[in-house]
């Protein structure tokens, strides 16, 4: 008798399809029995198929036939209503994500719900989203034993240029990737320029100001051709887009230009030993810019990123993971690695006095969720903070303030039976929001019941003396 398949939905764009295929590959070592059939928009899913996992891909109008099959697991990467409906609709023991019930919208799953609570309120995450996809499926939050293969160069000395991305906020303009490409050319290296049929008068322009006609490629490659091509590069240099998380996953060295309203931990390349360069300032990675100017866009130069590039290609001794780089104040390259848990990690590639708090507060939040997640990971949280109290001891006493502010505040609401207003998570201090916004999420998918109430303030009550003894 035939296993019962598994059922992933992802009805997002190109990159975010590209960013479950670690997903994919996780559900065929698990059950290797079972087939996999994955719900995707069709004019991404076309060509990604011959370069995916092998699955059985649908579109979205399959949705409502689909429910009639009993699947070993589902799970919903989209925030479409059809995919929560069918979800709502299907019959699985393991359900995660989004799914439509008769009393509302819920979801499913600690970190998918940690994911979704994430939207808006990003600040001091420190879990990329390849890894989010995956952690519920294992009661230990450890990926370590997944292979994560390195990016090989092809040794060509020819680097691509994708010069597009989903917003212009987060991509250079026609000026910069022309003296990219001549700074570039001027040291024996190709440049190509690669980009979709959006970029058809971007890579025009491009080629027309840097005098490299040949090398315009934007508008003329399928994604199959476009992957051949991507194989052949030393490196790929590109802002946060599609094409980045291909040449990724096809274990291209990438360069990410990490600019605009990205955040390279959640969304830059997922491989180990990838790159990513972005601004110095502490409020890079936000989901949503609110100053009156792109300051992080405005860090990059031509000269500082072919600086890094050639350093990249030319200039790290053989067997060494972190390059000696020398790059102007305003900002920073980073090496991409894996933790002992076989999570995502950022580190910089030239170490130096940290000016912000912002890193150390990343990692603190991301062991108290690991540690709400399963308490053996209680070491791991206690390193953590004992690392920002040694640093920045005022900060622990003021979060440690904090939660105890927001346990008095859930105790009333239990007493009282009353939920919390809707902006009550946008209404806390931002050194805390990031746990705020999940608590209130959690809440609102429980009903504001007494149970929802009663986790809330167990979490609350276990995390409180941590901070409390640490200072």
């Amino acid at each position: 008798m035939a296993a019962d398949p598994i059922l992933v939905l992802q009805l997002h764009r190109m990159g975010d399809l590209i960013l479950t295929f670690p997903l994919l590959l996780h559900l065929q070592r698990r059950w290797p029995d079972c087939p996999l059939w994955v719900v995707a928009e069709p004019h991404f899913f076309h060509e990604l198929m011959p370069l995916a996992p092998k699955v059985v891909f649908f579109p979205p109008e399959h949705c409502k036939s689909l429910t009639g099959t009993t699947y070993t697991a589902a799970i919903n990467l989209s925030s479409s209503p059809v995919a929560a409906q069918c979800m709502g609709n299907l019959t699985a023991p393991c359900i995660l994500g989004p799914v439509q019930k008769a009393d509302g919208l819920h979801i499913l799953g600690f970190w998918h719900l940690y994911r979704a609570a994430l939207t808006l309120n990003n600040h001091n995450n420190a879990f990329h989203w390849a890894d989010l996809h995956q952690l519920d499926l294992t009661q230990e939050p450890d990926l370590s034993r997944i292979g994560h293969a390195r990016p090989t160069p092809a040794g060509t000395r020819r680097v691509g240029l994708v010069l597009g991305a989903s917003e212009e906020a987060k991509r250079p303009d026609a000026a910069f990737w022309a003296r990219l490409a001549m700074r570039l050319a001027a040291n024996a290296v190709t440049p190509v320029f690669l980009g979709g049929p959006a970029e058809t008068e971007l890579g025009a322009e491009v080629a027309q100001r840097s005098g490299l006609a040949r090398a315009n490629l934007c508008g003329k490659l399928s994604l199959g051709r476009l992957a051949a091509l991507m194989r052949t590069l030393d490196l790929c240099i590109t802002p946060d887009t599609g094409p980045m998380h291909l040449a990724d996953f096809l274990g291209v060295p990438v360069l990410n230009l990490s600019m605009g309203p990205v955040h390279a931990r959640e969304t830059g390349p997922c491989a180990p030993g990838q790159w990513v360069l972005r601004a110095s300032m502490s409020c890079v990675g936000c989901w949503q810019c609110h100053r009156p100017q792109l300051y992080c866009k405005q860090a990059f130069t031509a000269q500082a990123v072919a600086h890094a590039a050639l350093h990249v290609l030319y200039g790290t001794p053989k067997g060494t993971h972190n390059a000696n780089i020398s790059l102007p104040a305003g900002l920073t390259l980073y090496r991409t690695g894996r933790d002992a848990l076989g999570l995502h990690t950022l580190t910089p590639s030239r170490p130096e006095p940290s000016t912000t708090c912002r890193p150390l507060l990343e990692d603190l939040w991301q062991a108290v969720f690991l540690y709400l997640y399963n308490s053996r990971q209680e070491s791991l949280l206690r390193k953590r903070i004992a690392q920002l109290a040694r640093v920045h001891p005022l900060l622990v006493r003021t979060i440690a303030r904090h939660l105890t502010s927001l346990c008095t505040v859930c105790a009333q609401h239990l007493r009282q039976c009353t939920a919390l207003p809707d902006d009550f998570w946008r209404s806390q201090p931002d050194v805390i929001r990031l746990f705020t916004g999940h608590l209130h999420m959690y809440l609102q998918n429980e009903g504001f019941n007494h149970h929802g109430w009663k986790t809330a303030l167990d979490r609350l009550g276990a995390l409180a003396p941590f901070f409390a003894n640490a200072v």
